[in-house]
């Protein structure tokens, strides 16, 4: 009996998806619709842009300050061979860093790219208040037209 079970159970998830592509109906339009300008707020677009720059900001972070982390061991070691900085490394001498030094570089890495994105948040968002405020100006500004009519007594 439990054969049996399995072996439906086994042929239901094999043929079942072949039902499913049949199942929809031919007359749907599948094609997908651009996004519209006003379909995310504000905040989601920044949002994002700030995920963007730092997750792509990352990996050059974290190659520039393991190169400057290289040069400060340097010279904390007093210039010692075993710790010459990466390009200028001999791997028969070179002291090798330790676990701890790696979570920093990373950590200094994560911080410094996140700073990237928020200081690119905050001038993008001078900027939109710059804008705002100049349009809110030329609203102001503006003046209405004014019409003169003759008054026509009879």
């Amino acid at each position: 009996m439990r054969r049996v079970i399995v072996a439906l159970m086994m042929l239901s998830a094999v043929f079942s998806p072949t039902v499913a592509l049949y199942a929809q109906a031919a007359t749907q339009d599948l094609v997908p619709v651009p996004y519209g300008p006003a379909e995310f707020p504000d905040w989601q677009k920044d949002l994002r842009r700030a995920e963007i720059i730092s997750f792509g900001s990352l990996p050059f972070v974290t190659f520039a300050a393991s190169i400057y982390y290289d040069v400060f061991r340097y010279f904390s070691n007093n210039r010692d061979e075993a710790y010459l900085p990466w390009p200028l490394k001999k791997s028969e001498i070179a002291v090798p860093l330790s676990q701890q030094e790696q979570k920093n570089i990373l950590l200094a890495s994560v911080g410094i790219s996140l700073g990237v994105a928020v200081f690119d948040f905050s001038i993008r968002q001078i900027k939109r208040s710059a804008r705002n405020r100049a349009e809110e100006r030329a609203r102001e500004s503006r003046k209405k037209t004014i019409i003169i009519e003759e008054i026509r007594t009879q």
